[in-house]
Formats: C-alpha cells, structure tokens, sequence
C-alpha cells in the first residue's frame, strides 16, 4: 500500500495565496486505486497491447480491474465499520445532512460498482481543521489494515478566505479604475451591473459593450502579478 500527497489541482495562485495567508490547504478527498505500474510493467503491457486484439486486450483491462477492485472493497468494508461512509451501504441521499465521515463514489459498469476506483470525500459542513483530521484518522486506520497493491491519493484543494479575497479585489480595482492594463489584451476593468448584481468586467480597448467576466479571485491574481500585494 502505498500513500501520497496529490497537490497537482493546486494552481500557483492557490499555492501563492496560502503562503500570503490568504488561503488553507484544504482536503478534497482521498482517492483509492492500483498502485501505479512500474516502467517494467508499462513496458509488458504495451508489449501484450501490440500482441493480442482490441476485444482481448479489452478483457485483460477488465481482469486487472477486478483484481483491484478486489482488493479495494474488503479495505473500504473494513473503513466502513470505524467511519460513517455516506453512500456507501446506502445509496439514497435522505441522510446526506447528517453528521457523516466520508462521501462514498465509485465507477460503475454492467456488474454493479466499480471498486477498481474510489473516492471518499470529505463533509464539507466540518471545518478544515476537522477534515484533515478525518482524513488523518482514515490514512492511520487504512496503514493498520495494511492491504498490499493499493495506492491511496491525499486531493488537496483549496479553502481562501472569501472577506479578505474581497478587500483586495477591491483594493486592486480602485488601483486601476480608469487605466488601461495588459489582462486578455489592452484594456479596462470596469464595473458593470447595479445593485446587488455588481461585478467587473474586462473591456478590451475601443469596446463597450462585450467583455470578460473578472472574478475577485482574477483581480486578485492580477494583484498579486502586479505586485500590488506583497
């Protein structure tokens, strides 16, 4: 078995904006497979895929899937009897306001579930500290069961801080109200809309009226770029 952290969903603004405190490092959720093929396996498999027929090397597919999948279900069983698994014993969505640990998915094909590929996800309504925490739990949990050919992928993602994401959207826009910038092109950022219904809008330079939804996150990158936040 083996475990490892997945930050590659992570953008450089994500990354940029947790070291500015700005953002967490949140857990989107573990994902569960094979462990990835060695680079003697990828070069068997390619071999045996030049040498066999589209429907047999379909079938083969299938049989390593199963073989996953076989090794993949006793060790979400197992988790099942430490942690509430929404979805996975119950596929209705009538408890999924209740207090559960993990979100339950998997494939799906002409036999019923797929366990070849799982994913648990985290309860939202928790706090960030508290899902790393379930997370931590569930990973200690899964080592002490210790089922071997299975690779277990930690998804991070990102939680920002929305009141401070705004303040320099915000503090950005005013910076460069009625200035030409170099965004998606030369041109302006601009409030459009009334009310409760206000956003910015990038107008390229001669237009008035198309433009490009700006979101407080793009200002913000385009602070951060500008240096305007340091």
């Amino acid at each position: 078995m083996s475990i490892r952290e997945d930050k590659s969903y992570l953008s450089s603004l994500d990354l940029l904006a947790i070291e500015k405190g700005i953002a967490k490092l949140d857990i989107h959720s573990i994902r569960i497979s094979r462990e990835p093929f060695t680079e003697e396996q990828k070069e068997e498999n390619r071999k045996l895929a030049d040498s066999v027929s589209r429907e047999e090397w379909a079938i083969h597919c299938d049989e390593s899937a199963e073989r996953t999948a076989q090794k993949i279900e006793p060790l979400i069983e197992k988790l099942s009897e430490k942690f509430i698994i929404h979805q996975y014993k119950d596929n209705s969505m009538e408890h999924y306001g209740s207090n559960w640990d993990l979100f339950f998915w998997c494939n799906g094909n002409n036999k019923g579930r797929d366990y070849s590929y799982v994913t648990l996800g985290t309860n939202t309504k928790r706090t960030v500290e508290e899902r790393l925490s379930d997370i931590e739990k569930v990973l200690e949990y899964a080592q002490e069961i210790g089922f071997e050919g299975i690779d277990i992928a930690i998804q991070y993602a990102t939680k920002y801080d929305d009141e401070k994401v705004r303040y320099i959207a915000i503090a950005y826009y005013q910076s460069v109200k009625n200035k030409f910038i170099n965004y998606m092109g030369v041109g302006k950022i601009k409030e459009v809309g009334n009310g409760d219904n206000v956003h910015y809008g990038f107008f390229k330079k001669g237009a008035s009226r198309n433009y490009y939804r700006v979101s407080d996150l793009g200002l913000m990158g385009l602070a951060f770029k500008d240096q305007t936040i340091t």
